[in-house]
């Protein structure tokens, strides 16, 4: 079945160029066939004054050779609308203005019947019944007069034969180009209409199904961009709720411990317990602000020689007593927000620090990216909990929450690197410890 539709257009594009195209061929060949069907045996006979002439003189001709008791019915017999035969002078004609065409039969009929001018009077008549001028003819010797209307001999077969056709390739263009159109329109706005939809659903579901991928390549972007914002807005209100859990979960333990305090009074309400208390909670507070603040702000980005700013973070943490080590080149230059990229490589050293006693930093440049690994000596974490460490809020040990963190640290290092256009990964180092590899596009307006 897919190799069947391998020539479909998948744009809108392509699909209405497609049936256009198909209905113009369509209809050209079914008009193609109906003229050569309805076309005329012989070539058809130019207008007045020659198809007149013709019949006049086919009738005249008739009329001579048949016997004079039967001319009377002959005449009757070959008459039509145009022209009218009669035996005697039974029209009354009113003079009318010369006609060219009263002259050019005239002139034919002598010509054809081998006639003089004395043997065929001619009359331009004034319209009659048929609103119309006539021209008047009589022969004299064979006592015949005929009535002849100059205009052209279209009747009912004439037309038809003219403009069925024509009349039937239209009704047919509209029969195939119609349905087509609603089709395309309905094919095309189903999509739309589904979407529009989950749009209005998502205000009540917070978390809807995906809508189902179909239509055009245009329709189909659109399905897949407006999937990716359900799901980052579902990720986000999740990250919200988890905060809220995680705060009132972990601010619990130091308010009891408060209450506490008060109610027993002594040493256990002493000023630095209680400092402590409150240190942590703010502790926990701020981290919980600068996520926040983290998500809406972001920071402007500028040429940055990446070597000097991870050299110099290392550096830092080496002034302090840590154990930190960089290896790299001397310089490698990025477009990148330093700040946030600063911030996102010191969360990954304390993260090593807090479970390691040694962390190695390595940079390095491969083709169009570049590779910041953070690695140390601590325990690592399980491959299975590896994707969940770097969820917001997420903690190895939920019930640790004595050093005030709230499990923010690996989450917001992804999320400054999601923004450049990066990737955060977490592996196990061989016989222990854990690296954190960052990944950056070295060709992007952000590294």
């Amino acid at each position: 079945m897919k190799g069947r539709l391998t020539l479909y257009p998948r744009t809108i594009y392509g699909q209405m160029v497609m049936l256009v195209s198909l209905s113009m061929v369509v209809t050209l060949s079914i008009t193609s066939f109906l003229l050569f069907q309805f076309r005329p045996k012989l070539p058809p006979l130019p207008h007045n004054p020659w198809a007149n002439a013709l019949a006049i003189e086919t009738g005249i001709q008739a009329l001579k050779a048949a016997p004079p008791e039967a001319r009377a019915k002959i005449a009757e017999s070959i008459s039509n609308t145009d022209v009218t035969f009669v035996i005697g002078q039974p029209f009354s004609c009113q003079d009318f203005h010369p006609n060219p065409m009263t002259d050019a039969l005239e002139r034919i009929l002598i010509l054809r019947l081998n006639l003089y001018k004395s043997d065929v009077e001619t009359k331009s008549c004034a319209p009659g019944n048929k609103q119309s001028p006539f021209t008047y003819i009589f022969l004299p010797q064979d006592n015949i007069s005929i009535r002849a209307y100059d205009h052209p001999p279209l009747h009912f077969h004439h037309i038809m034969r003219l403009t069925m056709p024509l009349a039937i390739s239209l009704l047919l263009l509209l029969a195939i180009i119609l349905p087509l159109t609603f089709w395309s329109i309905w094919h095309i706005s189903r999509p739309l209409r589904n979407i529009a939809a989950s749009a209005n659903a998502f205000g009540y579901d917070i978390a809807p199904a995906p809508i189902p991928v179909q239509g055009p390549t245009e329709v189909r972007r659109l399905t897949h961009a407006f999937n990716r914002m359900q799901a980052r807005i579902a990720d986000s209100v999740e990250e919200r709720t988890r905060m809220l859990m995680a705060i009132g979960h972990d601010l619990r333990t130091p308010l009891t411990r408060l209450f506490m305090r008060l109610e027993l009074g002594g040493e256990e309400a002493s000023a630095e317990a209680m400092h402590h208390d409150l240190t942590l909670m703010k502790k926990m507070l701020n981290g919980a602000l600068y996520f926040l603040k983290e998500q809406t702000e972001s920071e402007r980005a500028e040429n940055a020689d990446l070597s000097s700013l991870v050299e110099s973070l290392c550096l830092e943490f080496s002034a302090v007593g840590h154990h930190v080590t960089y290896t790299g080149p001397s310089h490698l230059s990025c477009l990148c927000q330093t700040t946030a990229l600063e911030r996102a490589v010191s969360n990954l050293i304390e993260n090593g620090l807090k479970y390691g006693t040694q962390v190695d930093v390595l940079l390095h440049k491969e083709k169009n990216h570049a590779f910041i690994d953070v690695r140390d000596n601590g325990p690592g974490i399980p491959d299975t909990l590896q994707p969940s460490a770097l969820l917001p809020f997420y903690r190895l040990d939920p019930a640790r929450a004595s050093d005030g963190g709230l499990g923010l640290g690996l989450s917001i290092a992804e999320a400054i690197i999601a923004r450049h256009h990066g990737h955060l990964s977490l592996s196990n180092i061989q016989p222990t410890g854990l690296q954190a590899r960052i990944v950056l596009p070295l060709n992007q307006d952000k590294c």
